[in-house]
């Protein structure tokens, strides 16, 4: 069993690996749409492999976002930090993106930030509320 497995794991790989050329990245997008109060957004991702650095989005700038391919052999998780409000006193951390299974190209993750919550809209399907803010 263990043979078969190894086999076609390593089918997966040429497969995959020689193709990589021909997916499209994945993309994160994190707009601020601080309508109410006008704030900046402060971002900080990180996976297990790279830490993205802080990023600073000021209301109304273009937006921030970053595109990866998946690992083949690791499930690919972003893991992020949102900041906002004139002392940066909401918070929220959540995972903006987890790999599937299969090898995934060309998704696009877009974050809609705004003063009552966080959404996210995948591959451009109409957005869902995902998370409240906290404060403290």
């Amino acid at each position: 069993m263990k043979l078969v497995f190894s086999f076609l794991f390593f089918i997966l790989v040429l497969c995959f690996g020689s193709n990589q050329d021909k997916c499209h990245k994945n993309t994160v997008v994190f707009r601020n749409n601080l309508f109410v109060s006008h704030s900046t957004l402060k971002v900080h991702c990180k996976s297990r492999n790279d830490d993205l650095g802080e990023h600073f989005v000021k209301f109304q700038d273009p937006a921030y976002n970053f595109s990866f391919h998946d690992h083949l052999a690791l499930t690919t998780i972003f893991k992020c930090n949102l900041w906002k409000g004139a002392r940066l006193e909401y918070h929220r951390n959540f995972t903006a993106y987890e790999g599937a299974p299969i090898y995934r190209c060309g998704a696009l993750y877009t974050w809609d930030i705004r003063d009552d919550a966080i959404y996210l809209a995948k591959n451009d399907k109409p957005e869902q509320l995902m998370y409240s803010w906290i404060k403290g």
